[in-house]
């Protein structure tokens, strides 16, 4: 099959951007032709990666008018002249001969809806979640009067042109039918599983003098959905009875609301702020702890995964995708969503039984290493991409 695949800008480090470019290797080894069109790159998107696929990089119509374009590109929260005609150039970008497309992450489905009428060939959309609009209150509002037509009609258009929509989690499937009204497919992606199991933490411990400490972990992007606010607030209940107790919070964002919480419950000193940028650093990071915690609210939660290909217990939200592979108690633990006491009960209740903690860690490693392979994900995709060919072949254009 020769497959076009469709991303916002890789030019950040996240669990969507991994996704897409592993996907794209492992389609390549079964041999498929496959090329990745997005409207930018920087190579701190997975470098390593980056260099085994082809990447053709579509702008915004206006980079040329540079002026223009840069004020443009400062309203950002303005999708008529920002995100569509990005979209919309790539949709008219993609050459023919390609058999089908395959669109990750909002708003591709937009230049995936475009490209499809274009080319006549089936689209599959990765949706590991719907736009935020439509689940996320607070955003909603932002997108209302001359954003909302958008947001609301044409979304929807796109997305009743797709042809199959694929998820990560039962989560993100409910969300899917609850905006599209619209069925789904769930296919779990992968992970480096042995990268993230061989790597040591003596180092990490070290270079931050947390050698004598028992250290709890949140890695994700510094952001209200995944809640480190919580993490800091389980910190809070366990300092009150452990003085040996630190926190790492390992991603990219804006520090100063979390600053203030910790400072304000008076645990500043036990939290670490940390951004690694390669995945050699940051498998360090996941062997340096003791414990993982995720009380984060989102459609799947890779962090949580690698953790467990780690090696080690993870404590997840009910409403983490990733609760869904944890069987609680035996592969990970699962605690109900915006509970930080709660969680503080299972994290002390792993503290204090070492024994527990390992078990619990060596099968979430060997639930990974037996369901969760990057190879497992590709040809799964694969089935989808050549069953859905085969159902089209026989529509009307």
């Amino acid at each position: 099959m020769k497959i076009a695949m469709i991303h916002t800008p890789l030019t950040g480090r996240g669990g969507g951007e991994r996704q897409i470019l592993r996907l794209a290797i492992e389609l390549q080894k079964l041999g498929h032709e496959v090329k990745i069109f997005t409207n930018a790159v920087d190579e701190v998107c997975y470098p390593n990666l980056l260099k085994k696929v082809t990447i053709n990089v579509i702008p915004h119509p206006l980079v040329r008018f540079k002026p223009l374009y840069r004020r443009v590109a400062k309203k950002r929260a303005i999708l008529y002249d920002s995100i569509l005609p990005r979209m919309i150039n790539i949709g008219r970008s993609i050459p023919k001969g390609f058999d089908i497309i395959n669109d990750h992450n909002f708003p591709t489905e937009w230049a995936a809806f475009f490209a499809k009428k274009r080319l006549k060939i089936p689209a599959i959309w990765m949706c590991n979640e719907p736009p935020f609009w439509f689940w996320h209150p607070k955003e909603m509002e932002k997108c209302r009067k001359i954003n909302w037509p958008l947001c609301e009609v044409f979304d929807k258009i796109a997305v009743k042109h797709i042809d199959e929509i694929v998820v990560l989690s039962r989560v993100a499937q409910r969300l899917v039918r609850k905006v599209y009204n619209r069925p789904s497919k769930i296919v779990r992606s992968g992970v480096d599983i042995e990268l993230f199991h061989n790597a040591s933490g003596e180092e990490v411990r070290k270079k931050h003098g947390l050698e004598n400490d028992f250290i709890l972990l949140h890695v994700g992007n510094l952001d209200p959905v995944k809640r480190q606010s919580d993490s800091i607030k389980t910190l809070y209940y366990l300092s009150k009875d452990y003085d040996n107790i630190k926190l790492i919070l390992d991603g990219a964002g804006q520090r100063d609301s979390l600053i203030r919480l910790s400072e304000k419950l008076g645990v500043r000193s036990k939290v670490l702020f940390l951004h690694t940028t390669n995945d050699e650093e940051l498998a360090r990071v996941y062997a340096a702890c003791d414990l993982f915690v995720f009380p984060s609210q989102i459609t799947w939660g890779l962090a949580a995964v690698e953790a467990m290909a780690a090696a080690k217990a993870v404590i997840v939200s009910k409403e983490c995708g990733a609760s869904e592979i944890i069987q609680s108690g035996v592969n990970g633990i699962v605690v109900d969503h915006a509970k930080p006491k709660e969680m503080a009960r299972q994290v002390e209740s792993l503290m204090n039984n070492a024994k527990l903690r390992k078990k619990i860690g060596e099968n979430a490693y060997e639930y990974v290493k037996n369901h969760l392979s990057w190879e497992k994900y590709a040809k799964n995709m694969e089935a989808i991409f050549k069953q859905t060919i085969i159902n089209c072949r026989g529509s009307i254009w």
